[in-house]
């Protein structure tokens, strides 16, 4: 499921939500990439986790899921996460694994996405040019 049918970075990770970080931790860029190391870290043991759980206790995880991608820009991720939850009651096992591919697949499009927000910010400034 695409549910904005566009993979396009800007789609995939919500730039405003992630400029507001930025701002909201005071530009400490070292805070940010913990926020978002957390999120992957967290976001992987939660599939984890899903593959463990009763279709029914799921829905609990998919919840999960969709908060805390939405804090972090991780819109169509939400989307998805929130489109399972809703269906979690109903949802056979076979279905719940592909459930849980189409969630790792949005997040891994999210990390390719964030990357490159990321990596200039942990670039060390260079030197200036002598006029």
């Amino acid at each position: 499921m695409t549910p904005h049918g566009d993979e396009s970075p800007e789609h995939v990770l919500d730039r405003h939500v992630f400029e507001e970080l930025i701002a909201t931790l005071g530009n400490d860029t070292a805070r940010l990439r913990n926020v978002y190391r957390k999120f992957l870290d967290s976001t992987l043991a939660r599939l984890a986790e899903l593959r463990h759980q009763s279709v029914i206790d799921s829905a609990a995880t998919f919840h999960a899921l969709k908060g805390s991608a939405s804090m972090v820009g991780a819109n169509r991720l939400a989307a998805l996460a929130a489109k399972y939850q809703d269906a979690a009651p109903g949802l056979d096992d076979e279905t719940k694994v592909s459930a849980i591919g189409e969630l790792k697949s949005e997040l891994d499009l999210f990390r390719s996405a964030l990357g490159p927000l990321l990596e200039p910010l942990s670039s060390p400034p260079k030197d200036s040019e002598p006029v």
